[in-house]
């Protein structure tokens, strides 16, 4: 008897014990934060990473595209900079036209399939020309091939 007595009374200590109300933020809510968090990134600027020689986006940014197209749809004002760059390896002609083919390609998935508004992205390419890290080695080469971009004010 006295066992049971005591089960009885631990278990209705325990379970009052974590009677404590949990707040589980609502999907909405997260999605939200999430967003504000992709563009603050945006304001201080993203980099969008390719394989060597390819334009293709990879589907780990596409959460960045649909996030800058919404707020470029609700904000006339931003204009997107993307700057396209690659490592040092090949011609500088064929790097220069591969980084300004990146940043287009951005560009124009987000007219075609976001439906932003042409005048608030801006693309360039740059080629080489700007490395964030050296292209002694793959790492390094690996991410010098981005394109980077940064919403702005006008």
């Amino acid at each position: 008897m006295s066992k049971k007595l005591f089960l009885t009374v631990s278990l209705s200590v325990l379970f009052t014990g974590c009677a404590t109300q949990c707040v589980i933020p609502s999907p909405k809510a997260e999605k939200q934060s999430y967003n504000k968090h992709i563009l603050n990134e945006l304001k201080n600027g993203v980099n969008i990473y390719f394989e060597k020689g390819s334009t293709q986006v990879e589907p780990q940014y596409l959460a960045y595209l649909d996030t800058v197209a919404k707020s470029l749809a609700q904000n006339s004002s931003y204009v997107l900079e993307l700057e396209g760059h690659t490592d040092s390896t090949g011609s500088l002609a064929a790097n220069k036209k591969v980084s300004l083919n990146r940043a287009n390609t951005i560009r124009n998935k987000l007219i075609v399939e976001y439906n932003v508004n042409p005048n608030q992205v801006k693309a360039f390419g740059v080629g080489p020309d700007k490395p964030i890290a050296s292209n002694a080695t793959e790492e390094g080469r690996a991410k010098n091939r981005r394109v980077s971009g940064i919403l702005k004010i006008q």
